[in-house]
């Protein structure tokens, strides 16, 4: 009986075997697209499609997306800034993991100091919540809008998704 052939075939299985037996459990791995209407927490609004502005916020029975003002008027010449805020909902927490990004674009009038936002930037960053504050310098009176486009991960113990969705809301500038 002749072995040799068969030897180097089951030195690679074994090595696989080991190799995927000695994996460590890591969190589960986010899927591109999830339907949020099978979870138990209703949603409060209408859920949206992932890149249609969706108002100042978006809920869902995943998470609480939202853009709000940091104080009550804005004036010419005078900084100002918006805070962008996401939570989770019911069993679902942020991907500690995922790099969650903020895309910001504001109308004419209304500069802001940073267009894209990381991690790093967030004043606040855990599995419960995430804070950004983005700032702005107002140069002309009028309404202006504040888009953001937020890329992010909400998990369960049993499954991840990724999410992009929009919010945006209108500046007054005095």
């Amino acid at each position: 009986m002749r072995i040799w052939p068969v030897l180097p075939l089951m030195s690679c299985l074994v090595f696989w075997a080991l190799a995927m037996g000695g994996c460590e459990s890591k969190a589960p791995q986010p899927k591109a697209h999830h339907d949020h209407s099978d979870h138990h927490a209703a949603p409060t609004e209408p859920d949206t499609k992932p890149d249609e502005p969706a108002g100042p916020r978006l809920e869902t029975g995943s998470f609480l997306l939202q853009v709000a003002s940091t104080q009550p008027k804005y004036n010419v010449g005078k900084a100002g800034a918006v805070e962008i805020e996401l939570e989770g909902r019911g069993e679902w927490h942020v991907n500690q993991d995922y790099p969650i990004r903020v895309d910001i674009k504001a109308g004419p009038g209304l500069g802001l100091q940073q267009k894209e936002l990381l991690k790093d930037d967030a004043k606040e960053f855990n599995e419960d919540k995430v804070r950004f504050v983005a700032a702005l310098e107002p140069a002309e009176a009028g309404d202006h809008e504040v888009t953001c486009d937020v890329s992010f991960a909400m998990c369960t113990d049993e499954n991840c998704i990724l999410e992009k969705r929009t919010v945006a809301m209108q500046v007054k500038v005095e």
